[in-house]
């Protein structure tokens, strides 16, 4: 058995990628933020958008605030949950229209994101595309900052994760967001 069909062979086995996972978007929003507060101890992952989604979030979420003011308020909600001991791990939306998808547009969201994360004393090992919208070179990305799992959306629930490029792809069928609880 070679080294990748271990690994795969152990994650099926022993760690059953169950995991409940949210993609927490809108959370700089109070109302919803009130709503979400409710959802902490209950064993979710939580992956966190930062400054480098401040575009998408503004125009998706109907936000009235400056990229200083939503960063702050990202702090601190992020500090609230790393108080309280939740796992934050990174979800990033790589564009700001499913239709443009470029590897520059990439790199910076990457590099802007990562620097808010390690700021923050958070060196996530988990990735969550936006959109679920990748490409290898997006995988060849998530290697390089160290990410070990990769999410991606499959309507199958029994789809096997794999290992591509350096990193375990687990495929999950369903995906909360935070706007899902309002």
């Amino acid at each position: 058995m070679n080294i990748n069909n271990f690994y795969i062979s152990f994650l099926q086995k022993f760690i059953k990628v169950r995991e409940k996972t949210i993609h927490v978007e809108a959370f700089v929003r109070d109302d919803l933020w009130n709503n979400l507060k409710k959802l902490i101890g209950k064993g979710y992952v939580w992956f966190v958008v930062t400054p480098a989604n401040y575009d998408y979030c503004k125009i998706y979420f109907n936000l009235r605030m400056t990229k200083d003011e939503f960063t702050k308020v990202l702090i601190e909600r992020i500090n609230f949950l790393k108080e309280r001991n939740e796992e934050i791990q990174l979800h990033l939306h790589l564009c700001n229209t499913i239709a443009f998808f470029d590897k520059k547009l990439q790199d910076e969201k990457f590099i802007e994101a990562m620097n808010f994360m390690n700021a923050q004393g958070i060196y996530p090992k988990k990735f969550a595309p936006g959109w679920n919208k990748y490409n290898d070179y997006t995988l060849s990305l998530a290697k390089k900052y160290g990410f070990k799992f990769f999410y991606d959306f499959n309507k199958n629930p029994l789809k096997r994760p794999i290992i591509k490029n350096g990193v375990f792809v687990i495929y999950v069928h369903k995906i909360w967001h935070d706007y899902d609880f309002i």
